[in-house]
This record gives structure tokens, sequence and C-alpha cells, in this order.
């Protein structure tokens, strides 16, 4: 399994643990997993493309880094920006509110999304990639 490929893995598996704990309605630690599934999703590609991997969670820093190599990501900002704030939001206790069911929504269909996006641009035949999400 190439470097991104195993970034994209375990950006699956965030996504897996954010659906499971709808289920259960623990919401605050469900964003937390969206945040990461898309952190790690947009580092996959950067990984994809050559480029070094810089210790951020900041989302929005990734985007602009992944929008550097192909104009597309752009269409992903308003998912990063939604998803951004999650990285510490809820994670300690603050003065915000916990999140609710239709955050936990709006969480898994962005990390998803972003998530789906960077697969497609790393699975591309032409680049001799496989999809790591195909079973065998």
């Amino acid at each position: 399994m190439l470097e991104h490929e195993k970034w994209l893995s375990i950006s699956k598996e965030d996504l897996g643990a954010a659906k499971d704990l709808f289920k259960t309605e623990r919401f605050s630690p469900l964003v937390y997993h969206c945040q990461q599934s898309a952190e790690k999703s947009l580092k996959a590609y950067l990984i994809f493309k050559g480029h070094p991997i810089i210790k951020t969670h900041d989302l929005l820093r990734l985007l602009e880094l992944c929008i550097l190599s192909d104009q597309s990501f752009r269409k992903k900002l308003e998912a990063a920006d939604f998803l951004n704030p999650f990285a510490t939001k809820f994670r300690y206790p603050t003065e915000f509110d916990i999140p609710d069911k239709a955050d936990a929504e709006q969480a898994i269909k962005h990390a998803n999304s972003i998530m789906r996006f960077v697969l497609k641009k790393t699975s591309i035949p032409e680049a001799g990639q496989s999809n790591v999400f195909e079973r065998k």
C-alpha cells in the first residue's frame, strides 16, 4: 500500500467511527472524527502530489496547498470551513454548545465529500493508482 493510500485508509476509519457514533448520538466525538477524516484525506492528496506534510490541523491551510496543485479543490472550501473548528471545538469544556444531530449530519456529509473527492483525485487510472476502497 502506498503512503497516501495509508492516509486514506485511516481517513475512512475516522469516518466510519463518526458514523458509528451517530447511532449512539455521541455528537462531540463524532464531529472531531469527521474533522480528522477530512484532515487525513487532504494530507493524503498532498503526499500523492509529492508535497511534504505540514504539522497542522487547519483544514483551510491544507486546502490552500491542495488548490496550488489543483484548482478544483476550491469546491471543498465550504466543507473545510464547516469542519475546521472541530479539531478542538467540543473536545474541551468551552463556551460552545454541544453539537446537535444537524451538526453531526453536516459533519459526516462534508467529511465524506472531501474523502471521496480526494479518492477520485488519487485513484485515476492515468496516474497508475488503485482505488484503496475496492474489495479484493
